[in-house]
């Protein structure tokens, strides 16, 4: 029998034991002098939370790996525990207890570590969500999408924005980054047009009936855009950026979660299927393509490129 550990942080829930079937995750209490021995770690406390679950047939995995599949299990695990609601539940450290009673502690990478050990955002659960969470990860696991190449990039970024700090008001706002990776990874295979295509796709995947529900969500994912593009071209946080995000980040969170659980459930993992079902969501019209085209035009400096650029576009007409 091969056995999982993890060191769960950033969990608040009024029950010590919650039991979700083929795994538990308890509170350390008095465990933490022994757990710090089997993470080879004193960054074990005794109001950290320990995730632990059995597994009688390994998992497979990479050639050679003396745990097989485990790590994956586990990362699927945390993924369908951010996505179940918001709350920026980290697993901290993992160890695998292999049948020989040996220790093989997992090295911190950008997914698991302890970068976001003691966030504002805590994961909330009950013992009574152990249940629903499981029907709801079970569903997940098997829908049409999880598999896909498109969701593999997406889980990694949405992993990996989760396990940094977020403080706005000091520029700990990374995440953002991530976050806007992962809804353009899913929404955006054309790779132009982003911000329109995110947003309104966005919209139409979460609230696909109520109007109202996709203005506040496309501009959500317009601003959260906007924040993103700032940051990735040198910009700084301005204020009124930083005010949006500590009044909106729950509905960031948000978000980000429900979009991609639509998209599991909705959008297709053969990327011509993809496409097409995006776009039925939303696609530029040729007012925008035309308005856009103008726009670019008038942006050319030189009088003699503008002018053999009329000239073109011009006899593209007249063909």
């Amino acid at each position: 029998m091969f056995k999982a550990l993890v060191l769960v942080r950033n969990l608040q829930s009024i029950a010590n034991c919650l039991d979700f079937g083929d795994f538990t995750i308890n509170k350390i209490g008095l465990r933490f002098k022994e757990l710090r021995e089997t993470f080879s770690s004193v960054e074990v406390n005794p109001d950290d939370w320990i995730f632990a679950k059995g597994y009688s047939v390994l998992p497979s995995g990479p050639p050679g790996s003396a745990v097989g599949g485990i790590p994956t299990d586990i990362e699927d695990i945390l993924v369908l525990l951010r996505l179940y609601k918001i709350g920026d539940i980290a697993f901290v450290k993992q160890a695998v207890i292999q049948p020989s009673g040996k220790s093989v502690v997992q090295l911190p990478y950008r997914a698991m570590n302890d970068l976001n050990s003691y966030a504002q955002l805590q994961f909330e659960l009950g013992s009574h969500e152990c249940a629903p969470w499981s029907s709801f990860a079970t569903g997940l696991r098997a829908s049409q999408s999880w598999q896909s190449e498109w969701f593999s990039t997406a889980r990694r970024f949405f992993l990996y924005g989760g396990a940094k700090e977020f403080n706005p008001k000091w520029d700990d706002v990374d995440r953002i980054v991530d976050y806007a990776t992962v809804l353009e990874t899913t929404l955006v295979p054309e790779g132009d047009s982003a911000k329109r295509r995110m947003s309104r796709r966005a919209a139409a995947l979460v609230s696909p009936n109520d109007a109202a529900e996709q203005e506040t969500v496309t501009k959500i994912v317009k601003e959260l855009y906007d924040i993103r593009s700032g940051i990735v071209h040198g910009s700084k946080l301005s204020t009124t950026m930083r005010e949006w995000l500590l009044k909106n980040y729950n509905q960031v969170e948000l978000r980000i979660r429900q979009v991609l659980v639509a998209a599991l459930q909705d959008v297709p993992a053969n990327e011509t299927d993809r496409r097409t079902m995006l776009a039925g969501l939303y696609d530029p019209n040729d007012d925008y393509r035309g308005d856009y085209a103008l726009q670019m035009f008038y942006q050319i400096r030189t009088e003699t490129v503008r002018k053999a650029t009329a000239v073109k576009i011009a006899k593209l007409v007249e063909a």
